[in-house]
């Protein structure tokens, strides 16, 4: 397998902006017959974490926020996932909405341990920061919490606890609470062993999503269960290694013909974009879901989760994620969906 797909140059700008269109993809699949109900769903779905995480036994993950890309306002939150271990929780990425996701699962503040970051993107890191404040008022304790990811990591809370000083003096003032003053930070900048202790142990592994450098996929290795991260990435061979063997793989996934329907209906109503550059774009960035799959089967996993969807839209129903994927892994295929527990 090659280890990377190849690349143009392309405007990330364009693309972002671009991105925020995503509701010409709904002629991809079928729309609902009724329009979707996003309060009731959303109620629905943290009824059905919270029932999932009660008196649960063993690691649990819960997927917080599956869709990709920093566009706020639709359906499934900015990527975010948690795992729950012996009243421990362990955060990968903090996407916008992570904080009330995370309240939505019941999960108390106090049980965060260790937030990572896979690479710095807005979609993964913009609530990094208010995570750390409001988890602090809602009972976190940060003499307990670690935070792990690339460079520049360390710089980033500290410059971050500067600029919410004056909100954490007046609120600690208020409430006579100890200040937050910041947690326990480690740059990596290389990829390999991240932690260990008697509960779980850590890896990660260098992943390609240019011009981002370094980004990770990481590996957790509890006592009773294996979760493996892509992170976002072409297909690598690297990751299939880092996932040998694991329970589940969570990998991003990109559903092409959507993306090519969107990016043609752009240069139908006249926009100046060429559709060959801003593929290669993506491919240079992304997994396709069919590759996916190629990834999972490989790696020998028992699950494979799709998550970090791109396009993050609801009109593409879970058949049209996970057919792809099954062409060559045989599996269980988890459609990921916010508030999911598995």
């Amino acid at each position: 397998m090659a280890d990377t797909i190849g690349t143009k140059e392309w405007s990330r700008r364009a693309l972002l902006a671009g991105m925020t269109a995503t509701p010409a993809l709904a002629a991809v699949a079928p729309a609902a017959a009724q329009p979707l109900n996003c309060a009731a769903t959303t109620e629905a779905a943290e009824a059905r974490c919270r029932a999932a995480l009660k008196n649960a036994r063993g690691t649990k993950l819960v997927l917080l926020g599956t869709g990709a890309g920093p566009v706020p306002g639709r359906t499934r939150r900015m990527t975010s996932h948690v795992m729950l271990h012996d009243g421990a929780a362990y955060i990968v990425d903090c996407g916008l909405g992570v904080t009330n996701q995370f309240a939505r699962t019941g999960i108390p503040f106090r049980a965060i341990r260790d937030i990572y970051i896979t690479h710095h993107h807005p979609d993964h890191n913009i609530e990094y920061g208010p995570l750390l404040v409001i988890g602090w008022i809602q009972g976190m304790q940060p003499s307990n919490v670690r935070a792990f990811g690339p460079p520049p990591l360390t710089e980033m809370t500290r410059d971050y606890m500067r600029s919410a000083k004056a909100t954490i003096d007046f609120w600690a003032e208020d409430l006579r609470m100890k200040p937050l003053i910041g947690i326990d930070v480690h740059d990596l900048p290389t990829a390999g062993p991240v932690m260990r202790d008697d509960k779980l142990t850590v890896t990660s592994v260098l992943v390609e999503h240019p011009p981002v450098k370094p980004a990770y996929g990481y590996r957790f290795d509890f006592t009773d269960r294996s979760i493996a991260f892509s992170g976002d990435t072409v297909p690598l061979e690297a990751v299939a290694q880092m996932a040998r063997g694991a329970d589940v793989l969570v990998h991003e996934a990109m559903y092409v013909p959507a993306v090519e329907t969107y990016i043609r209906a752009q240069v139908a109503k006249g926009r100046p974009v060429s559709v060959e550059a801003f593929m290669a774009h993506m491919k240079a960035d992304h997994s396709p879901v069919e590759a996916v799959g190629r990834i999972a089967q490989e790696a020998g996993v028992k699950t494979l989760v799709l998550s970090h969807l791109t396009p993050a839209i609801e009109s593409i129903g879970d058949a049209a994620w996970r057919a792809p994927a099954a062409k060559h892994f045989k599996g269980e295929i988890i459609v990921g969906h916010d508030l999911m527990a598995i």
